[in-house]
């Protein structure tokens, strides 16, 4: 049977460099017509109508529904049905960021369903085929490649990048704890060639504890489309490339992309001594490869300290790629592959296959219990938003009541103030009243005295009549004084209530 159209169903909405990878690049090599069941995130069984076989990627059956609805529309139309996988996404170390942020605890049971119910899988290495063939016998390793008509070969990058040698690493942050295994390495060449180094850090975050004589440059990834992933890798400036994982099954499992890729970028490169690197690096030829802390120390030293290595090693690896693992050369085995997976007539026959009712039960179960927390959490999401716009009102109803309270306070001050004022004048009005009254009172008495003196000694008048006119005189100049004080008091008396009045007429 031949292969002529594929419906496609990916996880992401993008072309990542898993889908460019694994799919679409080497079906648009091939010549393979590619309908596409996610378009912009919706998702469609007619691509299945238009196409001689079915092809989902690994993550996709974690939307269960959409799944289901695509291997029931497979079976009604009879077309046969692919898994790409190129992870043991089931064997995740304890350790993994992917693991830690718990990514793929809903998709791992959907996972597992789709490799026992899929005709067939498809894989990029020997080993993960070997990891896989529990789940599915029916397994096929497709290989990944270099995408030539996207990327071209650099001439090796020799020269240092300023006075720096650079020391290149590029990948996502799941590969930080790989670096973090190398951080005794980098310390010591820091102190090796102090000054002389720098390491970059693309798309991985690296810190360091204490300082060391090295520059440290982390750098965020400019994007996550594979096409323009390319160009921003080609662009990059470096020396020396390294690609450390620990040495563990799950990482045996991957493939040799970084080889190729750093390579195409005209750097030499360090990896770590697994499967992958191990497949395709000639010792000390094309790359080193390396497994304990001196080790890595040695090999990257060798290619600091040597321009010529750094160079005949580029163009040796580059030579490698060309030779055997150009896409252009081998995106023919997708078409082929996929017309021996549908002219297949035996049925998976691992030992799961035989648990596939209650498999798909439990996935069931799973679905529906993760949607509804979903669908709790959408809820609690909107109901924290409701709160939060509410929040924000009230404070904004609550900033404005202060500022109204701020405007009543410096009013009120300022009342305070005046009263202040008016209860000081009322105060020293009151004292000077006191002193006036006891001014009149006194002479009253005075007043008494002398008309007392006047009449007992009316017989004396003529005889001191001179004294009795300065008396009269004291008597008339009193009064006057005693009158002046009087209307002068009532008047100041009056005031400080004249001034609160027009104080308030004036709010």
């Amino acid at each position: 049977m031949k292969i002529q159209s594929a419906a496609v169903y990916t996880y992401e909405r993008i072309v990542a460099s898993l889908e460019a990878y694994r799919l679409f690049n080497p079906m648009n090599s091939a010549n393979l017509q590619i309908n596409r069941g996610v378009v912009d995130g919706e998702f469609s069984t007619a691509a299945i109508n238009e196409s001689d076989i079915v092809v989902f990627q690994r993550e996709f059956p974690a939307n269960y529904p959409n799944y289901l609805a695509v291997m029931s529309q497979a079976a009604n139309l009879g077309k046969p049905v692919v898994m790409d996988m190129d992870d043991d996404l089931l064997a995740l170390p304890i350790y993994h960021p992917d693991r830690v942020k718990l990514n793929y605890a809903k998709a791992q049971i959907p996972i597992l369903t789709g490799m026992v119910q899929a005709k067939a899988l498809t894989v990029t290495t020997p080993y993960l085929a070997d990891r896989l063939r529990k789940y599915n016998t029916n397994i096929f390793v497709l290989p990944n490649f270099l995408d030539d008509s996207l990327w071209q070969f650099n001439p090796p990058q020799v020269a240092p990048a300023g006075e720096h040698i650079r020391i290149f690493y590029m990948g996502t942050v799941t590969h930080v704890p790989d670096l973090e295994m190398l951080k005794p390495a980098f310390h010591a060449l820091a102190m090796k060639y102090p000054g002389r180094l720098e390491f970059v850090f693309y798309g991985a975050n690296l810190k360091f504890e204490d300082d060391i004589p090295a520059t440290i440059t982390n750098c965020l990834s400019e994007t996550f489309v594979y096409a323009d992933y390319v160009k921003v890798a080609l662009a990059q400036k470096a020396n020396i490339a390294i690609a450390p994982v620990e040495d563990i099954p799950y990482n045996h499992c991957k493939s040799s992309i970084k080889f190729f890729e750093y390579t195409a970028m005209g750097l030499p490169g360090v990896y770590s001594r697994v499967t992958p690197y191990s497949a395709v690096v000639e010792e000390g030829v094309n790359g080193f490869t390396a497994s304990t802390i001196d080790e890595w120390i040695n090999a990257l030293s060798q290619l600091i300290e040597n321009p010529q290595l750094r160079e005949t090693m580029t163009l040796a690896a580059q030579e490698t790629v060309r030779k055997d693992w150009m896409l252009s050369d081998h995106a023919h085995l997708w078409p082929e592959t996929y017309a021996q997976i549908a002219e297949l007539t035996t049925p998976n026959q691992a030992a799961i296959a035989a648990f596939l009712p209650i498999l798909e039960d439990i996935t069931l179960h799973l679905d529906t219990f993760f949607r509804k927390q979903m669908q709790k959490e959408s809820d609690l999401s909107w109901q924290l938003q409701q709160a939060q716009q509410g929040l924000a009102e009230k404070i904004a109803d609550n900033d404005v009541l202060h500022n109204r309270l701020d405007v009543l306070s410096q009013k009120n001050n300022l009342l305070y103030a005046e009263l202040d004022l008016i209860t000081k004048d009322f105060n020293a009005l009151s004292h000077e009243k006191v002193d006036d009254d006891s001014i009149v009172t006194e002479l009253k008495e005075q007043v008494d005295q002398l008309s007392v003196q006047w009449i007992d000694h009316s017989r004396q008048i003529q005889a001191l009549e001179s004294e009795n006119r300065v008396i009269r005189d004291g008597w008339d100049a009193s009064k006057l004084e005693a009158a002046h004080y009087a209307l002068s008091t009532s008047w100041r008396l009056t005031r400080p209530m004249r001034k609160f009045i027009k104080f308030f007429k004036g709010k």
